[in-house]
């Protein structure tokens, strides 16, 4: 290796090596600087605390324009209301009864008419109304 070579790569690690140092120093001068400007904003956030308008005060200081103020008031909530299951008017095609004397026939037209209510989910008072609508001839006297 001759003389100006190795003279060279001294040069050139004592100029990064002196780069590196300012480097540290710069970043040790914001970090120092940053800490200050917190604590700054801290001091005048504790000032103005007992003020009503502190929030405002304290996102001006990072720049932003605060939405809420001395005079903000928020929306009022909506509380939805649970829906109750109310009785529904429904169009019900009941069979006819005719009022025939067979028992078997009155108890298959009570069981259909039972299972449709509860299908339709028919309330007990318009059960009877309902009921005798399907009523024809003699079971309609």
């Amino acid at each position: 290796m001759s003389f100006q070579a190795r003279n060279s790569n001294e040069s050139e690690g004592t100029f990064i090596k002196s780069l590196l140092e300012k480097i540290a120093q710069d970043v040790q001068a914001l970090s120092y600087r940053q800490l200050q400007m917190v604590n700054e904003r801290d001091e005048y956030i504790k000032s103005k605390k007992s003020s009503h308008a502190s929030s405002s005060r304290g996102n001006e200081l990072y720049g932003e324009q605060s939405l809420k103020n001395e005079y903000y008031q928020p929306p009022p909530r909506r509380v939805r209301k649970e829906k109750k299951e109310s009785p529904r008017e429904v169009r019900i095609d009941l069979p006819h009864f005719h009022g025939k004397e067979n028992v078997e026939i009155y108890l298959d037209w009570e069981m259909k008419v039972e299972q449709l209510f509860a299908c339709h989910k028919v309330i007990e008072e318009n059960k009877v109304p309902l009921a005798t609508l399907s009523f024809q001839g003699n079971a309609m006297y």
